[in-house]
């Protein structure tokens, strides 16, 4: 019996244990009732037969079950992605089926499991989403279905499907997302803020009436004296602005928040803020650094731009060195040609080690506008301003608040020696990230 169910892949059921205990149970009270005896054998034989009609019904066809995984292309990181199991029933019983996937290791899902009923030639369709918190490649392996007959004391277990490779890219579906509310009317409901543009950018669009809110220097005196209607100039942002995502990938860039690294989150914030540039007619370009540059890309706005920009941040790869700065301005001078706006994704826990590399920040901000983001720890935050019920507890809430009044020192620091910062939670790092750069445009500093 051993040798068959291991021939045949066969599992027995909670029911053939349950009907077991039944039949030691009477068994058992044969002994002071010798008349259950009889019964108790009758119940064992119809048990045999019961257990060899439902080892027959599983094993009588040799695939009664077909099933096929269907995943997308490539997955986005840190978002829902869709993953389809379709399954067919090629005999003509009734089968009731559980369905384990068994999912890529990075995803450290161990309890994946799925109990459905299909009936005959039926097919049925299984849906679920998985969250990728690391980018890289993910390996699926085979589909492997249990299925069991109505009488439920065996089941017997099918591999189907084929092993599959799903690269996990930055995210593209908060790309398109972002990309669609900031052109949108729905973009306010999303955290994406409307800029009232102050001053104006030096590229002329065209001559309209005056109407009350009009900046009055811009009024056309000329025009205005040919037609008689007072006429004003009227500006558009200035395109074709080239605009920098720079990414610290060094040690202080390994800490991870709700399962994903800074690293990766300033990936995804990078990815975003490259697409939305493109679409405003800006050009986008990327470069990565730690103790040397890893990826350094021109600004363009050709029709390659992004997707050059995001291969290059899905073969990102965090090292354990800590930056250097001054390698840093030396490279920005070699790629970065025109004044540009520069987006620096990097982590600073003291006021010290911002000091250290504020010289270099600075002669970076005289040549382009640079905007230094900062993580700020959003558990500490939370632990900082809880309620402690012992001293050590005051302790250690007094030095987290201490570390993020740190963090805030840091940007008055900023701002005295004039350079745009950002100072986010890893959560909210895209959209604030995003705000920073309408803003920016809005106000005509690029």
């Amino acid at each position: 019996m051993r040798a068959l169910f291991q021939r045949f892949d066969l599992y027995t059921k909670p029911r053939l244990y349950w009907a077991l205990a039944l039949l030691f149970v009477l068994f058992v009270l044969s002994y002071p009732f010798p008349k259950i005896f009889s019964i108790a054998q009758i119940i064992l034989l119809a048990m045999g037969f019961v257990l060899a009609v439902d080892i027959l019904l599983v094993l009588l066809f040799k695939a009664p079950i077909s099933a096929v995984r269907f995943v997308t292309e490539k997955w986005s990181l840190s978002d829902e992605n869709k993953v389809r199991i379709v399954l067919k029933n090629n005999g003509y019983f009734n089968w009731k089926i559980e369905v384990i996937d068994e999912l890529p290791e990075q995803l450290q899902i161990r309890n994946f499991s799925k109990k459905i009923s299909i009936a005959a030639k039926a097919v049925k369709e299984l849906n679920y989403h998985v969250k990728p918190m690391k980018r890289g490649q993910f390996q699926f392996n085979y589909i492997q279905v249990f299925i069991s007959s109505p009488l439920g004391l065996v089941s017997r277990r099918l591999r189907c499907g084929e092993p599959q490779m799903i690269p996990v890219y930055p995210s593209i579906l908060q790309m398109k997302k972002y990309a669609l509310y900031t052109v949108s009317h729905l973009a306010r409901y999303y955290g994406v803020k409307r800029m009232r543009r102050i001053g104006h950018s030096y590229e002329f669009e065209q001559i309209k009436d005056y109407v009350r809110g009009d900046d009055m220097r811009h009024i056309n005196w000329k025009a205005t004296s040919k037609t008689g209607i007072l006429k004003t100039n009227h500006f558009i942002e200035e395109r074709a602005q080239p605009v920098y995502c720079i990414i610290d990938k060094s040690r202080n860039m390994n800490m991870a928040f709700e399962g994903m690294t800074l690293l990766d989150y300033a990936i995804n914030a990078s990815l975003v803020i490259s697409n939305t540039a493109l679409q405003k007619g800006d050009k986008a370009g990327l470069i990565t650094f730690s103790d040397k540059v890893g990826t350094a890309i021109r600004a363009d706005n050709n029709p390659t731009s992004l997707r050059n920009i995001m291969e290059n941040l899905y073969a990102q790869k965090y090292r354990q060195t800590e930056p250097d700065y001054e390698f840093l301005f030396n490279a920005i001078g070699r790629v970065v040609s025109n004044r540009s706006l520069l987006f620096l994704f990097a982590n600073f826990e003291t006021v010290s080690s911002l000091e250290r590399i504020l010289p270099v920040l600075r002669k970076i901000n005289q040549r382009h506008l640079l905007v230094l983001i900062l993580f700020q720890n959003a558990e500490l935050e939370s632990f900082a301003y809880a309620d402690s019920n012992s001293l050590k507890e005051v302790y250690h809430r007094t030095i987290a608040r201490q570390m993020l009044d740190n963090k805030r020192q840091m940007i008055s620091t900023l701002r005295k020696h004039g350079i745009q910062s950002v100072l986010t939670q890893p959560q909210d790092l895209t959209i604030n990230t995003l705000n920073k750069y309408i803003e920016l445009k809005a106000k005509g500093l690029v």
